[in-house]
């Protein structure tokens, strides 16, 4: 009985002091990832396919998202990611998109695993002729 009584409070206490650990390992601090899939990009009237998406989230709060269409388009932007990550992370562009720059929001969502794209989807305008941009793209 003295056994077992020792075998449950030590297991409790262990598990107490893992469980905190497990929980801060999931808050998103940097993401790299890519995915292959379609969507599309459209910049005021124009529409083009994307092929693929890379993006890179800096532990700093700052971003890069590189879309792939005929051309390759560069993204500035900064994060924020929920708790909870099924919510999405939150993107706000800062830059890049046009020669001009542009401003704008967007979402990014994660598969369960935390690490790869399921879904991309942006909007906003370019600083200069204030065409309107959209982005809108699904992993495979």
């Amino acid at each position: 009985m003295k056994v077992s009584k020792l075998f449950a409070v030590t297991t409790t206490l262990i598990l107490l002091t893992l469980v905190p650990v497990a929980i801060a390992q999931q808050a998103l601090t940097s993401l790299s990832a890519n995915a292959k899939g379609q969507g599309t990009l459209t910049i005021g009237r124009e529409e083009m396919k994307i092929h693929s998406v890379v993006v890179q989230l800096k532990e700093d709060g700052t971003g890069e998202i590189i879309l792939v269409t005929d051309f390759t388009l560069f993204v500035n932007c900064t994060w924020t990611a929920p708790a909870d990550l099924t919510k999405g992370i939150d993107l706000k562009v800062t830059g890049g998109a046009t020669a001009s720059g542009a401003t704008g929001s967007g979402k990014l969502l994660l598969k369960s695993d935390g690490k790869s794209i399921t879904n991309l989807s942006m909007q906003g305008s370019s600083n200069f002729s204030k065409r309107k941009i959209k982005v809108d793209f699904v992993a495979e």
